[in-house]
């Protein structure tokens, strides 16, 4: 996204939201001009949580460890799957090490390390990296107990002040062409958040990275008109009565389903 773009949609959105998060299914360290975007954000009083899978942490992190702006860094360390067992995820963990060392030194916003499927895996190589990952964890952090007895979908481990691990099962991207799974269910997509991409499509949240939900582009309409459409107010609706109206919706695996609803 043009720098004269990213500018253009903050100056709407901060009517409407004190957060903004950098990420729809993309690297937020890959952008040139990633300081002055969170020194946008920080001009217009917007707080920023960014997620990253951290491969260019030790190139990028000056920015980040300079920006009044963050809040919250997100690193998503089931990328470390493609690496060597032993050496590729030790040289990957360093510069999240290092991160984090001049991070809690100096700095107040949140660090969460997040895990996808920990523990069962088809793969045994991936166990076995895995594995080698928890152990490095527990002996950064010093660690009295063992990750893999202690962690539980859904729910965060404090492993220091202000940072946190997390493990969450493996999801599926939502595709317009991918079976249906049913209509009841619920989410907080364009109920508390929407996403909007590159070309200034506004989709109602950040697994809609393809905009089969197009809800309006901010480039041709007013923020706060999209955020106000038919269209909008027929998904909170749905969402709110437990009815996925969107056909992408209905084949979403993030969905909370109809099993876990309370009528």
């Amino acid at each position: 996204m043009a720098l004269e773009d990213f500018a253009k949609i903050v100056r709407q959105a901060k009517f409407h939201t004190d957060h903004l998060s950098l990420h729809v299914l993309g690297e937020p360290l890959l952008h040139p001009d990633l300081g002055q975007i969170l020194d946008l954000c920080y001009r217009y009083g917007l707080q920023v949580n960014l997620t990253t899978n951290a491969t260019l942490l030790g190139r990028r992190q000056d920015v980040l460890l300079t920006s009044p702006a963050l809040r919250q860094v997100n690193i998503s360390l089931h990328s470390f799957e493609n690496d060597e067992p032993s050496s590729g995820i030790r040289a990957y963990l360093a510069n999240i090490f290092d991160f984090i060392s001049k991070a809690t030194e100096s700095h107040s916003f949140y660090i969460c390390l997040r895990l996808w499927n920990i523990i069962k895996g088809a793969d045994p190589d991936i166990s076995l990296r895995r594995q080698t990952l928890l152990r490095q964890l527990e002996a950064f952090f010093s660690l009295p107990f063992e990750l893999a007895d202690d962690l539980t979908p859904g729910q965060g481990i404090t492993l220091a002040p202000r940072v946190f691990l997390s493990q969450n099962p493996r999801f599926t991207w939502p595709h317009a062409d991918a079976p249906e799974m049913g209509a009841i269910g619920t989410c907080r997509g364009a109920r508390d958040h929407v996403a909007i991409l590159v070309d200034g499509t506004v989709v109602p949240c950040c697994l809609d990275a393809e905009a089969d939900i197009n809800l309006g582009n901010i480039h041709t309409q007013p923020f706060s008109a999209i955020l106000e459409s038919p269209r909008v107010k027929a998904l909170r609706q749905g969402f709110l009565q437990q009815r996925l109206v969107e056909s992408l919706c209905r084949r979403c695996t993030f969905r909370v389903p109809s099993s876990n609803l309370s009528f």
